[in-house]
């Protein structure tokens, strides 16, 4: 079904294809939001010749019965049962909703690029904090174009990108680099949705051949985004660079194990860590800025400098 979703134009699930899918998981999935029916079609196949023509249907009322008739040039005049006019489609917001109810993401879905890019929430995965993207297409020749708006990720410290089916091939993230796993790797379905993200961000993912990997950063780049998220007032690029080897060095950023101009930063510890800096400064911000607004009550209630 992923992969069939991933086809550019997402050709329809036929009636004659899902009457042959296990009892009941039809059902379960137009449930969860992963599929939704679409308007009924008035062509099928004729099911009586070895030719099976391309039949158009007309949906005839008689007393009694709804049924559907056609005319095929080897079976003559068919009788075609209404259930097979029916058609379902891939629903990438149904299924952002499901994926968000199944690993428990905080927040709401939002889409990010209508059609292609859906921000899912946050959620940990392989231990760190991460936002969840559940994208489309990203294999389709347009995608450079389509994601170009794709605001929510690039103002992302953390995002991890979940393709359904297809890896892309770069250049995909023209201002990001996010990390990487494909959601036909990590679901399953089996009376509702489920999806383990530890198992595929705990092994490397296979790349597309021509991919690049995306989810390091050099000391400067992550150096850069320390700057750019504004934890620290008037951080120059050179003191940036400096905290982030000690924090490394320290094991308070997961790294690659290297020194020098060799070291790599693990972009979600890199944002796990950002995010813990900012709780940090204000937590004090609001001790030494709440001490002097609790002394300055003081004073206005004894009648001091501050009192009105």
């Amino acid at each position: 079904m992923l992969k069939r979703a991933e086809t550019p134009g997402s050709p329809a699930f036929l009636f004659d294809e899902v009457r042959r899918w296990p009892d009941g998981l039809l059902a379960s999935l137009v449930e969860v939001g992963m599929l939704c029916e679409l308007q009924p079609t008035d062509t099928v196949a004729c099911e009586g010749c070895a030719g099976n023509h391309l039949l158009n249907v007309d949906v005839c009322h008689y007393p009694g019965r709804t049924v559907g008739m056609a005319k095929c040039p080897e079976c003559g005049r068919v009788e075609v049962p209404l259930d097979r006019l029916r058609l379902w489609a891939f629903d990438l917001a149904g299924a952002a909703r499901a994926l968000a109810c199944a690993i428990g993401a905080s927040g709401e879905a939002a889409e990010d690029v209508p059609g292609r890019l859906i921000d899912v929430g946050r959620v940990v995965a392989a231990g760190t904090w991460r936002d969840l993207f559940l994208a489309r297409g990203l294999a389709w020749d347009d995608v450079a174009t389509a994601l170009s708006d794709a605001r929510r990720l690039k103002a992302s410290g953390a995002p991890l990108v979940l393709a359904l089916a297809e890896l892309p091939r770069p250049p995909v993230w023209a201002d990001c680099k996010p990390a990487l796993a494909l959601l036909s790797d990590a679901a399953s379905f089996d009376n509702g949705l489920r999806v383990d993200l530890d198992a595929v961000l705990g092994r490397p993912t296979k790349p597309h051949p021509d991919a690049v990997g995306s989810e390091w950063l050099t000391v400067t780049e992550a150096a850069n985004r320390l700057v750019e998220e504004d934890v620290v007032d008037g951080l120059k690029l050179a003191r940036a660079k400096v905290d982030v080897s000690n924090a490394a060095t320290r094991g308070h950023l997961a790294s690659n194990g290297k020194k020098g101009k060799d070291r790599r930063i693990d972009l979600g510890s890199l944002a796990k860590w950002i995010l813990e800096l900012r709780w940090k400064n204000t937590e004090e911000y609001n001790k030494t800025h709440g001490a002097k607004r609790r002394s300055r009550r003081k004073q206005t209630s004894r009648g001091g400098a501050g009192a009105v």
